[in-house]
């Protein structure tokens, strides 16, 4: 079986980032717990789950040690709330998340309908919508939602920075007729846009791809959906025990990605089974 992978894999700096944050601070002295999981990846958070990092809901769970800030982010509130708890806070929120986190506040400030392209669910989208200080905040995952918000004098438009160009720029489309003054940040993570662009062209020349990331993980998930609407015969797993080789025994060119918290490691040891199989 020939195995194809796009050019770039494993963590994205933004993940690479918060996990060096977390084992760097490892070695202080103390509990350290994390928001919610560091990343949506089980590997992973059971790893730091076995060196002590616990992940917790709330900051009623803390009497001391150090908070992380999953690279998603959070309300900004919450940590000004912890540090007055004298609770340590190690911010570990993605740089580029921080950034559209700005362009919301900003907006916001000037009185423009802000609108969130994305899972309402999501950690990242929670935050962005806790940066607007003024006025309202719509979150939409397609074109059927984004037609019934009202129409407004002044709209700005964001991502969430794992959603797909395409939906982002179909709601877009439908949206600049709702506002007289309509402004769009295309504020998707490019690592993002570049591995949906990159396992769509190996879709193209492959007889299957394999898709191997956390099921709860948003970027990962766009990646399947992505390959499936683009008739790619598509697998979802999550590691190496869940890869069936009996249902892929007959393929003879196959490709594999993941998503930005799934660990090169995991990638590398899955093509290394598949080139085995005749």
């Amino acid at each position: 079986m020939q195995v194809f992978l796009p050019q770039e894999i494993g963590f994205c700096f933004g993940v690479k980032r918060a996990l060096k944050l977390v084992l760097n601070e490892i070695k202080r002295n103390g509990k350290i717990y994390t928001l919610g999981d560091l990343i949506h990846n089980s590997q992973v958070v059971e790893d730091l789950k076995r060196k002590g990092i616990e992940s917790i809901e709330n900051l009623s769970q803390i009497k001391k040690g150090t908070l992380v800030i999953r690279s998603h982010g959070v309300d900004l509130s919450l940590i000004e709330e912890a540090k007055k708890r004298e609770i340590r806070v190690l911010n570990a929120t993605c740089p580029h998340v921080v950034e559209v986190q700005n362009i919301v506040k900003s907006l916001s400030q000037k009185s423009y309908l802000v609108v969130i392209v994305g899972s309402n669910t999501h950690p990242e989208v929670k935050g962005l919508m806790a940066s607007v200080k003024n006025g309202k905040v719509y979150v939409v995952k397609n074109e059927g939602e984004a037609e019934k918000l009202p129409s407004v004098r002044k709209m700005g438009i964001v991502a969430q920075t794992t959603e797909s160009l395409d939906n982002f720029s179909n709601i877009v489309k439908n949206l600049i007729r709702k506002g007289k003054e309509c402004r769009a940040f295309n504020t998707i993570c490019r690592i993002i846009r570049e591995r949906q662009e990159g396992i769509l062209k190996l879709a193209e020349k492959t007889q299957a791809v394999i898709v191997i990331g956390g099921y709860n993980s948003s970027n990962t998930r766009q990646l399947v959906k992505l390959c499936r609407s683009s008739g790619a015969k598509t697998y979802f797993i999550e590691k190496e025990k869940d890869l069936d080789i009996e249902e892929l025994k007959g393929i003879k060119r196959i490709a594999l990605t993941g998503g930005t918290s799934t660990p090169r490691e995991t990638i590398e040891k899955i093509k290394n089974k598949l080139s085995l199989v005749n």
